[in-house]
């Protein structure tokens, strides 16, 4: 039997909690915990919450990604961020000036990562939109 709690509009299948990492189902158990009338959760706490929730998770996935195996330092440093910068792409869409807002530097500071890690904008371009079809006008 599925248990459901309850926390404002949102409902959260407890058995799901199960099937996550720890550090999720920890995070996850705390939002769902039933709050007094006095104690609610306010917009600045959720907000700080949800930023440590995608912290861990970006963490835990280039951790899973990355191979640690005689990998210098440099090298493990280099590959981390270009897999962060991929995610945080794929993740927006491509969206450049959302990507830097997710990894919280400034766009031109993406740009120049990109750049150095051989990452091209193209490459994140939907066929078909304005953009791919008329890069020739740019040049």
């Amino acid at each position: 039997m599925k248990q459901k709690a309850q926390n404002s509009a949102a409902e959260i299948e407890l058995d799901a909690l199960s099937e996550m990492p720890d550090f999720i189902r920890t995070y996850a158990q705390a939002w769902i915990q039933p709050q007094s009338q006095g104690s609610a959760r306010t917009v600045p706490e959720a907000t700080k919450s949800l930023e440590k929730i995608k912290e861990s998770l970006v963490f835990a996935y280039l951790v899973a990604n990355l191979n640690f195996k005689n990998l210098p330092l440099k090298s493990f440093m280099d590959s981390f961020e270009k897999k962060l910068l991929l995610a945080c792409l794929r993740l927006t869409g491509g969206n450049q000036k959302n990507a830097a807002a997710v990894m919280s530097i400034k766009p031109t500071v993406l740009f120049e990562k990109m750049r150095k890690h051989g990452i091209s904008r193209k490459q994140f371009q939907l066929p078909g939109a304005w953009g791919a079809s008329h890069s020739n006008l740019q040049d």
